[in-house]
């Protein structure tokens, strides 16, 4: 029984469910997240195993599944461990960048539905009967009736949310009283005239309302992503079987642990500043894969390209002062010993006196 992994966006999730349903009855074992996800389960590991399990990964695609970002990131983990990626147009769209080389099945249209799937069918390779066309039945009353309540339904949900989104004036009632006099004269008719007659006066007061609009003030909520706690990605090498992790984020900085694995998969907790080098996080389910906590990867090893933004906190580093080869000389004054010279006395001579030779008389006899 092959296993089949379905990425979608949740608000596909009817599209979803159906086509699960379609292929789980052809006898495909269909892994998808709302059916197969269970209460503890740690789905930054599950949702990877899935798909490192799954012998094709089916992708569709619409606008909110090219937006979404776990779609995203569901279809780069099958590119970096090369299963068999089968694209679904679900809504046209446009195909993401790495998956443009790859040939899509259209499922535009809801009335070729039927032959859509058994295009997929066969492309995955199934050799039982072809899916029978399903049967189309005249609409009753009862289709019209529920369609126009679901529209009716609609628009007052539209409406009670624009009229709730904008802001009410407030009424303020100002009475200004304003005086209105009226004169009625009274005339009495006797036989004898009344020269002057005595006029009656009516004092009528009016109130006139004047409503003072005043605006509700509004908000406007700014909506700021944060970046992910841990996000999982596979070594992936064309040209070694194995990497170096490295202490630091560059190759001048000495690896760690043995060799990493092509196709080992890892938790990262962080990026450098630039995002070129990945940050391994603490705490890896595998043990084999604790020697390298702490460690860096570079992005392109991980199938990540060259640039683009990565979804994971910027880790600063501290930098560590390099000794200096350069001797540094202290002066020490050393005293240097100086002779006096010191006169001796010579003895002089004392000069000795020599008798002169004295001339003896010899007398001739």
């Amino acid at each position: 029984m092959q296993k089949l992994f379905i990425s979608y966006s949740r608000k596909d999730i009817g599209f979803a469910r159906k086509l699960a349903g379609d292929l789980e009855k052809a006898g495909y074992e269909v892994w998808w997240d709302i059916t197969d996800l269970r209460g503890g389960d740690d789905w930054v590991r599950v949702i990877p195993e899935a798909i490192a399990s799954s012998d094709s990964f089916i992708v569709a695609l619409s606008p909110d599944g090219v937006a979404s970002e776990w779609v995203k990131k569901e279809y780069t983990q099958a590119l970096s461990l090369r299963k068999r990626i089968i694209p679904i147009m679900l809504t046209m769209t446009t195909v993401p960048f790495a998956l443009n080389t790859i040939n899509y099945l259209d499922f535009t249209s809801e009335d070729g539905y039927t032959d859509s799937l058994n295009a997929l069918l066969r492309d995955l390779g199934y050799t039982g009967e072809p899916v029978a066309p399903v049967s189309t039945r005249p609409r009753t009353l009862r289709w019209y009736v529920l369609t126009l309540t679901l529209i009716l339904l609609t628009f007052l949900t539209v409406l009670v949310f624009a009229r709730n989104s904008t802001p009410q004036p407030v009424s303020t009632p100002t009475l200004t009283p304003s005086l209105t006099f009226t004169v009625i004269p009274s005339l009495t008719a006797t036989d004898t005239p009344t020269p002057n007659p005595t006029p009656s006066v009516t004092l009528t007061v009016t109130s006139t309302v004047t409503e003072t609009l005043t605006p509700r003030p509004t908000s406007t909520p700014t909506v700021t992503r944060p970046p992910f706690d841990i996000l999982i990605f596979c070594v992936n090498s064309l040209y070694a079987n194995s990497i170096n992790v490295r202490s630091g984020p560059g190759t001048i900085y000495a690896p760690i642990g043995e060799p990493l694995l092509v196709g080992e998969c890892l938790a990262f907790r962080g990026r450098n500043e630039e995002a070129t080098w990945l940050l391994i996080a603490p705490g890896q389910t595998d043990p084999n894969l604790q020697q390298y906590e702490g460690g860096w990867i570079f992005r392109e090893l991980l199938g990540l390209g060259e640039e683009g933004p990565i979804d994971l906190p910027a880790v600063t580093l501290t930098p560590t002062p390099t000794p200096s080869d350069t001797p540094t000389v202290t002066p020490t004054a050393t005293p240097t010993p100086s002779f006096t010279p010191t006169s001796t006395p010579t003895d002089s001579p004392t000069p000795t006196e020599t008798p002169a030779p004295s001339e003896t008389a010899t007398s001739a006899s």
